[in-house]
């Protein structure tokens, strides 16, 4: 494995060094331009959305003089007529980089990109609290491929967004990163605070996925798995084991409420939903919204979430969704993953290692006490979250726009 990785690693940095002499040599021959913010996100899979989509929409409502640019590996992917969005491809990819006063993004850059005197990078991060351990804290679980990336990356960020204390200690104890940390919250949480925004995002569901008016989404969105990282990553395919219908005909005879599963996987495993035999299909009361690209409009509409390892559900918690955890492979996921940052048990969130468990959970759940225990672990965390991230992150870059 060593030495499979071993040479995995110089041909990360052999593709680096080429990239840089055929795409990099050329862009930085261009000006800057000072109205121009270029934003990525889950490494250009995840489409239009997270804490970019956020900051976007509110520079364009408020400054719709700038140019936003996204880059994007699948072009047929959905953007309003205000984003430009450009392939992420290494020739655009170094253009759009190299002749932006701002970059925003929510997962690390390439290996290889190259940031120019008078640009300015803010890392908005794709889990700011959450369950596992990111960069030195895998220990020797962290492929050195990922350590050499991380490092990269964070030479180059100016600023990197937190929404607690928790968030802060555990970026700097991790990430090897040493620059200044903004506590402004999380932008693409805005909309859970926001009942007008939380209305028009259930709207935009019922008109592609067409439930009622009067039905309770149970959002599903197990975590992302994958192959091993100190090679090439590969997406693994596994059932969704969950009996939906057994847990959707407990609520309904527990509550009277119609009830309606949302599958929301990973987009990097969405990418892949086709060779993944999903079992227990219920017709019309399972909603299969992967390929939604905005799980934050899945979020203020839904009603429950259930997830493994996911931080959606702290991000639901922030606006007081019930959330659920179910975990049946917890032991081989905390060996993997060289352990978890939280004890499962003992969060705010019901906790069930079985299906039997996880059913009683959402037929017994006390609402008082959830609601009382999140305040207490918020309080712990001294947590930042109040609505306003994005208009925080508009004001940091329009500080350094020059316009």
């Amino acid at each position: 494995m060593n030495i499979k990785e071993d040479f995995y690693v110089f041909y990360r940095r052999l593709r680096a060094a080429i990239a840089y002499f055929v795409g990099w040599t050329m862009a930085i021959r261009y000006p800057i331009q000072s109205n121009k913010v270029v934003f990525c996100s889950t490494e250009g899979m995840g489409g239009y959305g997270d804490h970019p989509k956020a900051i976007a929409e509110y520079l364009h409502a408020h400054y719709p003089q700038l140019e936003l640019v996204w880059l994007v590996n699948d072009m047929t992917k959905r953007f309003p007529p205000y984003v430009r969005k450009t392939p992420n491809t290494l020739h655009s990819r170094a253009y759009e980089y190299a002749t932006a006063k701002i970059w925003v993004d929510s997962h690390r850059k390439p290996y290889g990109t190259r940031k120019r005197a008078g640009q300015y990078y803010l890392q908005t991060w794709h889990g700011p609290i959450g369950f596992k351990p990111i960069g030195s804290r895998r220990g020797k679980k962290l492929p050195k491929i990922a350590e050499l990336v991380s490092r990269a990356d964070s030479k180059m960020i100016d600023a990197f967004l937190s929404n607690s204390q928790w968030n802060t200690d555990n970026v700097l104890t991790s990430l090897y990163y040493h620059g200044p940390m903004v506590k402004w919250g999380s932008p693409r949480c805005d909309i859970l605070f926001d009942d007008v925004q939380r209305r028009a995002a259930r709207r935009r569901l019922q008109t592609l996925y067409h439930f009622p008016d009067e039905a309770k989404l149970l959002i599903y969105a197990p975590t992302f798995r994958s192959g091993s990282q100190r090679t090439r990553r590969s997406v693994v395919a596994e059932a969704v084991s969950l009996d939906f219908g057994r847990i959707v005909s407990a609520l309904r005879e527990h509550t009277g409420d119609p009830w309606y599963i949302v599958l929301r996987l990973h987009p990097q495993a969405a990418a892949h939903i086709r060779a993944m035999p999903l079992v227990h299909e219920m017709g019309e009361k399972l909603l299969e919204m992967s390929q939604y690209p905005d799980v934050y409009d899945i979020l203020a509409a839904g009603s429950a979430i259930i997830t493994d390892y996911s931080s959606l559900v702290f991000d639901g918690a922030y606006a007081g969704m019930p959330g659920f955890l179910f975990a049946d492979d917890i032991e081989q996921w905390e060996n993997d993953r060289g352990g978890l940052l939280f004890d499962l048990r003992k969060l705010p969130f019901p906790f069930a290692e079985t299906e039997d468990e996880l059913i009683d959970n959402l037929v017994h759940f006390d609402a008082g006490k959830y609601q009382a225990d999140l305040q207490r672990f918020f309080q712990s965390v001294e947590l930042m979250e109040d609505g306003h991230a994005s208009e925080r992150a508009a004001d940091w870059i329009l500080k350094y726009m020059q316009l």
